[in-house]
């Protein structure tokens, strides 16, 4: 690569470019780790900190990779991304920025086709780190009530999206890395990694003093199909779980601000759940509690999503609610896109 010792003083197009990749390296670990909790992206994240990793540490890794032959099968995609970057200056910043747009002219420009071959090797890396977590998935997590067809969909969802995070996010990052890297511009390299850090320990920290669990989109799916597949089962797990909180909720003297019942009841419940739903699906479920004080209605629900109803079950006094105006409007405000028209009845349970 050239030696290019532009300052950014002397040169503003220099300063605009750092400027952008600044802002970008301050604002992408947020998208990054959302994607991460509500989708399976772990094999994108690895296999681009491995091909970084082997490129920053030069000629090491590949010295290695040559006297051990397992080591060189696992490296031989970061190894490839190593010496085609060695070889090829990355282009602007912003055609990494805009390349998910820029699709036909991957098939027009015969380097442009090269580098998006390339990082295609990479990603299949990831394809099938995914893949083999899917998998898993499919019989720990959606069998016995849901099938391959409920299955699918996830699948081609995960796929797609961890695409997208590759070509969107991930490699105008690995590119920046690479060009600082070989241009010799260590202090601005420094600069971004400094505060893609600080950005990515800020977006972590907001995750972890998040008040429930963050429930991924796979798992809220779940347990939509989970319920529509055996609406009994489901009505029985439900039921049991809210008796459950009201027994604790009894001992309590009020709840909080906006009702939301938390601690032991919401424990107790959740794990009521798991005689039907699984583990993870059970954090997918809330308690809200009226009135305050000395509550008399008890809902248990999992939120709805894309103008879907909500799934939910209701005591009022002890006594199961059917009917949605029997529930205080503050239960459906707390269950969000839920509408008092909502019919849970035969939403949940219509064939019993």
């Amino acid at each position: 690569m050239a030696n290019d010792r532009s300052t950014l003083l002397s040169s503003p197009l220099s300063m605009a470019d750092f400027l952008a990749r600044l802002a970008f390296f301050a604002s992408a670990p947020f998208a990054i780790v959302l994607a991460a909790e509500l989708f399976p992206v772990m094999g994108a994240l690895v296999d681009v900190a491995l091909a970084l990793a082997v490129f920053l540490l030069g000629e090491s890794p590949r010295r290695v990779a040559a006297r051990f032959r397992p080591i060189e099968f696992l490296l031989r995609e970061a190894l490839a991304f190593e010496s085609y970057y060695r070889e090829q200056s990355p282009r602007r910043f912003a055609y990494y920025v805009a390349y998910p747009l820029l699709f036909p002219y991957w098939l027009y420009n015969r380097e442009a086709r090269r580098e998006f071959w390339m990082f295609r090797g990479y990603t299949l890396g990831s394809f099938a780190v995914l893949l083999a977590s899917l998998t898993w998935q499919y019989f720990s997590s959606w069998r016995p009530q849901l099938g391959f067809r409920d299955f699918l969909p996830a699948v081609l969802l995960s796929l797609a999206v961890e695409t997208l995070l590759v070509l969107s996010l991930l490699m105008p990052i690995a590119t920046t890395v690479v060009w600082y890297h070989g241009s010799f511009r260590r202090r601005r390299l420094l600069a971004i990694l400094l505060v893609g850090a600080l950005s990515t320990s800020y977006a972590l920290s907001r995750v972890l003093r998040h008040r429930d669990p963050i429930v991924s989109y796979l798992t809220r799916e779940r347990v939509r199909l989970r319920t529509a597949a055996a609406r009994k089962s489901a009505h029985r797990a439900l039921q049991n779980a809210v008796e459950v909180a009201w027994r604790d909720l009894v001992k309590v003297r009020g709840v909080q601000g906006d009702g939301k019942v938390e601690g032991k009841p919401l424990d107790d419940a959740r794990a009521a759940l798991e005689s039907f739903y699984k583990h993870d699906e059970a954090f997918a479920f809330d308690l809200w509690a009226s009135p305050r004080s000395h509550p008399r209605v008890l809902v248990l629900y999992a939120q709805s999503r894309r103008k879907r109803p909500p799934i939910w079950v209701a005591l009022k006094d002890g006594g199961e609610v059917r009917k949605p105006d029997q529930l205080p409007k503050g239960a459906f405000l707390a269950m969000r896109a839920a509408a008092d028209t909502t019919d849970a009845v035969g939403m949940v349970w219509d064939d019993q």
